[in-house]
């Protein structure tokens, strides 16, 4: 349990309500702001047909650029808010398929299922990841990469949103349970995100020359890893 998951039905409903606390910490540029990076770096194909799901899709900001991106794609949202489901089904109308639920409710099988910025928030990580893996061909988890508290690696914490320090191997026990053909991994920057925007990036890394020259750690910006998971019931 996490302090995410302690927050009640109706918290989480207030929460995606027009210019609520997801708008006003900026959830949607950063949802985009994944997003794009996520398109850039899936290798999935953008001129055929395949399905697609966004497990965690909130008010549905990447389906939004997934519809761009994959023209042909079927795309497919489900998420804990009934609120954000309604919100993002009056925005982007029939082009996709929505559900309310949490990840166990997830039914059915879809060539790539797409789960960002989620599953740090749960101190069962991997027994949610085997269970999206269930349902994907390729699974897609993004989140953020060496993430650390007061200099040390999280652990589940219940009264803190993150609950673990994500790193390349930290998928890689679905391959040694033989759920997983293969798991691999890209981080990278992100500007944008987490509050740091393009021009701190810059200021830091040109801080961190300083740094290097003095002999100092380097103080890294927030960066994201992708894993692309592929299912060893690979069809």
């Amino acid at each position: 349990m996490t302090a995410a998951e302690l927050k009640d039905q109706a918290w989480w409903e207030r929460y995606f309500t027009v210019g609520g606390d997801w708008e006003r910490n900026g959830g949607r540029a950063q949802t985009r702001i994944f997003a794009e990076h996520f398109v850039r770096r899936s290798g999935l194909p953008r001129d055929r047909a395949f399905t697609l799901l966004d497990a965690g899709c909130a008010l549905g900001d990447a389906l939004a650029v997934f519809a761009r991106a994959f023209p042909k794609a079927r795309l497919y949202g489900i998420d804990f808010s009934g609120t954000a489901i309604a919100r993002a089904g009056a925005e982007l109308g029939p082009t996709v398929t929505l559900h309310r639920g949490d990840l166990d409710a997830i039914e059915g099988r879809y060539d790539a299922v797409y789960c960002s910025n989620t599953l740090e928030h749960f101190a069962d990580f991997d027994a949610r990841a085997r269970r999206l893996l269930q349902h994907a061909d390729r699974l897609f988890v993004m989140v953020p990469h060496d993430e650390r508290r007061d200099g040390r690696r999280l652990r589940p914490d219940r009264t803190e949103h993150h609950q673990h320090t994500f790193e390349r191997d930290s998928f890689d026990f679905l391959v040694r349970e033989g759920l997983a053909r293969s798991v691999t991994t890209r981080v990278f920057a992100c500007p944008g995100a987490w509050g740091w925007s393009p021009v701190q990036h810059a200021a830091q890394f040109a801080r961190n020359i300083g740094r290097a020259l003095r002999g100092r750690p380097r103080v890294a910006p927030p960066r994201q890893i992708l894993y692309a998971i592929e299912s060893a019931a690979l069809r």
